[in-house]
């Protein structure tokens, strides 16, 4: 068998065995599919680094070879994790990590227009997409804001239940991002490796008359998430067109 059937063999069986392994599955190692597929191991590494660059694998250092999730792609603008997993064609879903009742720090109360010391509620969950971590999310919202909230409000959309246990929207939101290196302990529950990035988005949520209701930090994995901005220039006017 010459060099170029032997590829087009290898990335053949490669492309039916990727169609019936799940999504994040780990290959079999370079060996044993080479023996399997009946090729040298040069012509099946060629093979898999035409499908690591089609974005159907990825190559974790130490690890292996991995069929590649789908990105989460998020738009820069107010929607809730629920809906934009939803929007997807995923399932959504939340395993809470811890809710309690804590005396809200100097610059949390700042944040939140309340006086320091004043109860919040501090709730750690992890959000999900298909069963997989996608987010690790710390919320502090003001206890007198809404105080019969329970661990219960929190296996979905926090938003929607603001608004039916107390007619508060959430309209707009100021937010900063960066980069972030998880400790050990949000790398296990976000199943992440060292080798994958984190990024942090930090928000204050506004309600529908412009009262600061919720901070919140959510650690997303960057391998499965993208954030999009969209941007757009603004064109000065010239002297001619004022004249004009």
């Amino acid at each position: 068998m010459n060099a170029d059937k032997a590829a087009i063999r290898a990335k053949e069986q490669l492309f039916n065995l990727l169609s019936q392994l799940p999504q994040g599955a780990r290959l079999p190692g370079e060996r044993t599919l080479s023996e399997e597929f009946g090729v040298c191991r040069v012509t099946l590494r060629r093979a898999l680094e035409d499908f690591i660059s089609d974005g159907r694998l990825e190559r974790r250092a130490r690890s292996g070879t991995y069929i590649k999730r789908p990105m989460i792609s998020s738009e820069m603008r107010l929607k809730s994790f629920t809906e934009e997993i939803r929007a997807r064609g995923q399932q959504p879903s939340s395993s809470l990590i811890s809710f309690k009742k804590t005396k809200a720090s100097l610059n949390v109360s700042k944040l939140l227009g309340i006086n320091p010391g004043e109860e919040i509620f501090l709730v750690t969950r992890l959000r999900l997409a298909d069963q997989m971590p996608v987010a690790l999310e710390t919320l502090r919202i003001a206890c007198n804001s809404i105080p019969n909230l329970t661990s219960e409000d929190f296996k979905g959309s926090i938003y929607d239940v603001l608004f039916e246990k107390s007619g508060i929207r959430i309209m707009s939101a100021r937010a900063g991002i960066t980069a972030h290196n998880p400790s050990e302990r949000d790398r296990n529950l976000l199943k992440t490796s060292l080798e994958t990035p984190c990024l942090l988005i930090k928000m204050l949520d506004f309600d529908q008359f412009g009262k600061p209701v919720m901070t919140a930090e959510c650690l997303y994995r960057s391998d499965l998430f993208e954030l999009q901005i969209e941007v757009s220039a603004t064109i000065k006017e010239t002297r001619s067109q004022r004249v004009s």
